[in-house]
């Protein structure tokens, strides 16, 4: 199991211990409203109250940095718990003095105010961090069209301008013909040129056909253009699984395979790429092996949760392959050493066929079809 996916469990097993933490904190406290409402046993209700805010503060200890929004709400609530229970305490005792001790809870709620301001800063800070990263991901893609358009399109439009020109100006009918026929080959590898261009804004066969027939057509080209033995391997349960995911999801998914296919070819002169899809109940997963010259290990292994940057070590493709993957909530992994090729493995959670990612990464509601 690779360090990502330790962490993945490790992090699903807090959050569920403490869902269960906050659950049998919220049973203790309605079942000692409950007594208070019917019964009246102030040492039971004493005894509940201490449980249900210990084990409140335990689901706040618990909660994952992804939902730290929620921390200061359940300790607040274990705060309100332990308040009531340091009441029920006074009224036990018939001793007053023991009011001192609602300093305690009061400064568990303070403290909560100021969790729950750190975090309304910490998530507007990483707004801005993604927003920026977005913005710079947007500047730098506009800039690569411009290149193409600039150093393809219009050169050999301009080269078609010149010799129309000189046709017009010639009256021999051979030389008016050849420089037709001329005209005629820049167009046409024009035409190419910019059908390749709109397959890599928004390539037709995934919106027409889905995701499998994109990266099939992917790795067609792939081996065409560079001859490279480019490879699609499909799982069992791809079929059952696979073709459920919302369009934007299958958008992302196919980037990060197109992302990682194009680095291969321009950085590690590979001679054979394959792809690997796959599903199960929980997770869609698409690997890319190459078995070409590999990378650092640093770079392989760098984070993957964090607003992404343009580095040395990682790159832009790199870092646009963990923009995407985090906003499918996604698992992206790096295996790779030098001369010894990159494996590059997205896993990403499966949360019903009926819903697409939201802005947050997580699933909102899906197009009608």
């Amino acid at each position: 199991m690779t360090t990502a996916s330790r962490l993945r469990v490790h992090t699903l097993t807090r959050a569920r211990a403490g869902g269960i933490a906050e659950a049998a904190g919220s049973v203790l406290l309605l079942t000692a409203l409950v007594f208070e409402v019917a019964v009246q046993s102030l040492h039971a209700e004493l005894a509940l109250c201490l449980a249900a805010g210990a084990l409140f503060l335990v689901a706040a200890v618990l909660t994952p940095e992804a939902a730290d929004a929620r921390r200061p709400w359940l300790t607040t609530v274990g705060a309100l718990s332990l308040v009531i229970a340091v009441a029920l305490l006074v009224r036990i005792t018939e001793a007053p003095l023991l009011n001192g001790l609602h300093l305690v809870p009061v400064t568990l709620i303070a403290c909560a105010a100021a969790l729950g301001h750190r975090a309304a800063l910490r998530h507007r800070g990483l707004d801005r961090e993604w927003s920026r990263a977005r913005r710079d991901g947007e500047e730098r893609e506009r800039r690569r069209w411009a290149r193409e358009l600039h150093d393809d399109t219009l050169q050999e439009l301009g080269a078609v301008q010149i010799v129309l020109a000189g046709a017009a100006s010639s009256s021999r009918l051979d030389t008016m013909k050849e420089a037709i026929n001329q005209a005629r080959r820049l167009i046409g590898n024009q035409i190419t040129s910019l059908r390749h261009l709109i397959a890599e804004l928004r390539p037709a066969a995934l919106d027409q056909l889905g995701l499998r027939p994109a990266i099939e057509a992917l790795c067609r080209s792939t081996s065409e253009n560079f001859g490279i033995d480019a490879e699609v391997r499909v799982g069992e349960h791809w079929d059952d699984h696979g073709a459920d995911l919302p369009p934007d999801a299958e958008a992302h998914v196919y980037r990060i395979v197109q992302e990682a296919v194009t680095n291969a070819v321009k950085h590690a002169r590979p001679t054979r790429i394959v792809v690997a899809l796959d599903a199960d109940d929980h997770t869609v997963s698409a690997t890319v092996t190459d078995n070409g010259d590999g990378m650092s290990p640093a770079t392989a292994t760098a984070p993957v949760r964090t607003p992404p940057r343009a580095t040395a070590s990682g790159g832009v493709g790199i870092a646009a392959m963990r923009e995407r993957a985090h906003l499918l909530d996604a698992d992206l992994t790096l295996e790779s050493a030098p001369r010894r090729g990159t494996t590059v493995t997205l896993r990403v959670p499966r949360h019903g066929g009926d819903q697409e990612p939201d802005r947050n990464g997580g699933w909102g509601g899906r197009r009608g079809t």
